[in-house]
């Protein structure tokens, strides 16, 4: 009886810390748009022209949707960052968590949404992206040609993560159209609905870096 009750008791332990626990999840079904935390942009922090972020602790209820989240931090305080942020947590929706698992939800006021300005997200995570094939293919191949490429598209981000209106930021080496090569693969690339730093990247920028290393035709021959 005595071995019986204490590997029960340790088995309820166990259960306790297990429902304790908080992830951080890694996959969003849906998720506010830049409008949307435009929308609740806490007039103090527009007036004053701040941005801010907040850390929300939430449940995943049975519809997969989020409950009874309640701000772990918020930074600037008192500026209504953590009330906002609980306004929009409604159009939060992880994808792959179980219901009643506690989740750590970041999400972060750009500056330029209070002043009525795009805003970039900084850390996207891609959900698609062209092959190694597919790069192969697109860029521009000649003998004697530069060995590093980098290029950075600038896009808007639409429904479900698309791209679109990409333009090329940056081109190095400039002039020999590898610029447009990966402009044209910009249809390969989406990105997730929230962003590592926990901004909507639907409604926002996003920069899109591509760096690949180019062998002389005549070795790739070879």
């Amino acid at each position: 009886m005595f071995r019986t009750f204490t590997l029960a008791a340790s088995l309820i332990a166990l259960s306790a810390g297990a429902a304790c626990a908080q992830v951080t999840v890694e996959s969003w079904a849906a998720a506010p748009t830049a409008a949307d935390l435009a929308a609740v942009f806490p007039e103090k922090a527009k007036a004053e022209g701040v941005g801010g972020g907040v850390e929300l602790v939430c449940t995943v209820a049975r519809s997969g949707s989020l409950n009874d989240c309640q701000p772990m931090a918020e930074t600037p305080r008192n500026y209504g960052f953590a009330a906002a942020a609980r306004k929009v947590s409604g159009k939060l929706r992880p994808a792959g968590v179980a219901p009643g698992t506690e989740v750590r939800v970041p999400v972060t006021f750009a500056a330029e949404l209070g002043r009525g300005q795009p805003s970039t997200a900084k850390t996207p995570s891609w959900t698609a992206l062209p092959s190694v094939q597919e790069m192969q293919a697109a860029v521009p191949k000649t003998e004697g040609g530069p060995n590093d490429v980098r290029v950075t598209l600038v896009c808007d981000v639409q429904a479900g993560g698309a791209l679109s209106g990409c333009v090329v930021d940056r081109e190095e080496p400039a002039g020999q159209g590898f610029g447009q090569a990966i402009l044209a693969l910009a249809p390969k690339f989406r990105t997730a609905l929230m962003s590592a730093e926990g901004m909507p990247t639907v409604g926002a920028k996003v920069r899109v870096p591509v760096r690949f290393a180019l062998k002389p035709v005549e070795q790739a021959a070879k």
